[in-house]
């Protein structure tokens, strides 16, 4: 039988720190995984906590339905907060619908997200905070995605350092369809309850999986799926999955792997890596049963098995690539396409290059947003284009990336010289004076990575022969 515990209760909160007793429930899960909560709405209505919360929020964030940004918030935000945590407590608080809208994806579709109100930000917020401190001891070490932490190029790293060190031949590489759209809620309360014994905080839950969607005025009940942009909605992913794929991987399936095998897991997106053919058709085949147990399926178009591994430089390798007519092997994992390639002294690494698709569909936008802002003069172009570029490499400049990331610098340099000799009829500058004056101003392309997995038989750092 599961124990229970009663931590975080009103009285205890009102009076204590919200950070200090979140940290508590974080090294009770860790100590006694196997505890409940029982006693959790003291931690959520907290008016610490809630302050905390809207200290973490951006201002430049949209508004949700309610038509509320941070600076309308912060007037009377005292009052405000009290009267939400009195809501919360008396279990009066019901989150509002999420405004619908839609970003470009990188395969040219678009992405529908849901804005929450301002109100149900710090709510779902302080939520996040508390699932994050019961779960992340319980996390498995394949879980990368929403982590603290934990990053996408940690996830990187790690698929070069299996692939390099564990010596695996065999990758498959999938996506789970609309997951954000598909989760069961019915499943995710079921899988909440294993640590969660408080019943009203399960029914605020549910409140917000519940809460629906508004678009153009007209509103859709919510019946399966957290909506993307609440900042809860990470968490319960995490949560999700952790019960439907990486315990089922880590603990059942890779036990009855005849050889090695891995799962790295970035929210939806993951990839498996296998010793052994065998292994990789069998976790193809079970997988989607797997998932299907708690309606979930496979993106088709984005889930494949190939042979991707260091036996491909081989001169059997070679010669069996030849003789099936394939060309190089490659996935994509993160933005990134993974490819079999040498080093300098002609060892197998795992190369990477930015995802030729991502990097078109981001000019393409890059395009359209500079062709916009014409209107508000070239130094808000040139401003506009310096953070969007260091966010583009701070992401992308990758170890093996160069070529990749130069390329998009400039192009996108290129695409701001265009938009500001079309900022009248008169032509403003040549190509001349934007690299004496404007290009100067914009970030250089660089490294920022390494990913490059330290090899098993060099020393590692802290050892005595470094």
């Amino acid at each position: 039988m599961s124990a229970t515990l009663a931590l975080g209760s009103g009285q205890d909160s009102c009076h204590r720190p919200a950070k200090l007793i979140v940290t508590e429930h974080t090294l009770k899960a860790r100590e006694e995984p196997r505890t409940r909560f029982t006693s959790l709405m003291g931690l959520l209505f907290d008016p610490d906590g809630l302050r905390e919360s809207f200290g973490r929020q951006d201002g430049r964030k949209a508004a949700g339905i309610d038509g509320i940004k941070k600076e309308d918030y912060a007037q009377g935000v005292q009052a405000r907060l009290e009267d939400l945590s009195a809501r919360i407590r008396r279990l009066g608080y019901r989150p509002q619908p999420a405004r619908r809208t839609y970003i470009p994806k990188g395969d040219g579709r678009m992405r529908p997200l849901g804005v929450p109100s301002f109100e149900d930000r710090l709510v779902q917020d302080r939520l996040s905070q508390i699932l994050q401190a019961i779960w992340e001891p319980e996390f498995l070490e394949c879980s990368y995605g929403f982590r603290p932490g934990r990053s996408a190029h940690d996830a990187l790293r790690r698929v070069a350092e299996v692939i390099t060190n564990e010596r695996t031949q065999w990758v498959v590489e999938a996506d789970i369809k609309g997951f954000f759209d598909h989760v069961s809620h019915a499943h995710l309360l079921r899988f909440l309850e294993h640590r969660i014994g408080d019943p009203n905080l399960l029914r605020i839950i549910q409140r917000f999986l519940k809460a629906g969607i508004m678009e153009d005025g007209v509103f859709a009940a919510s019946v399966e799926g957290t909506p993307q942009g609440g900042l809860v909605s990470p968490v319960l992913s995490n949560i999700y999955l952790h019960y439907a794929l990486d315990l089922w991987f880590e603990k059942r399936f890779a036990r009855q792997c005849a050889g090695k095998a891995y799962l790295i897991r970035y929210a939806d997106d993951f990839v498996a890596c296998f010793e052994r053919e065998a292994d990789a058709r069998a976790f193809l085949s079970e997988m989607r049963e797997r998932l299907a147990e708690f309606d979930l399926e496979i993106e088709p178009s984005k889930t494949a098995l190939l042979e991707f591994g260091s036996a491909l430089l081989t001169p059997r390798g070679l010669g069996r690539q030849r003789a099936q007519g394939q060309g190089a092997r490659t996935f994509s994992f993160l933005g990134f396409t993974h490819y079999v390639g040498r080093s300098r002294t002609g060892r197998f690494v795992v190369g990477r290059k930015t995802d030729g698709k991502r990097l078109r569909k981001k000019l393409k936008a890059l395009n359209a947003r500079l062709r916009e802002l014409r209107g508000e003069g070239g130094n808000a172009m040139v401003a506009f284009l310096a953070r969007h570029l260091q966010g583009h490499i701070q992401y992308y400049g990758v170890s093996g990336n160069s070529r990749g990331l130069s390329s998009y610098v400039y192009f996108a340099q290129r695409l701001l010289f265009k938009w500001l000799n079309r900022r009248s009829q008169k032509r403003s500058l040549n190509w001349k004076q934007f690299a004496a004056y404007i290009r100067r101003m914009l970030p250089k392309a660089r490294i920022l990575h390494n990913l490059y997995p330290v090899r098993w038989w060099m020393p590692q750092t802290g050892s005595r022969m470094v």
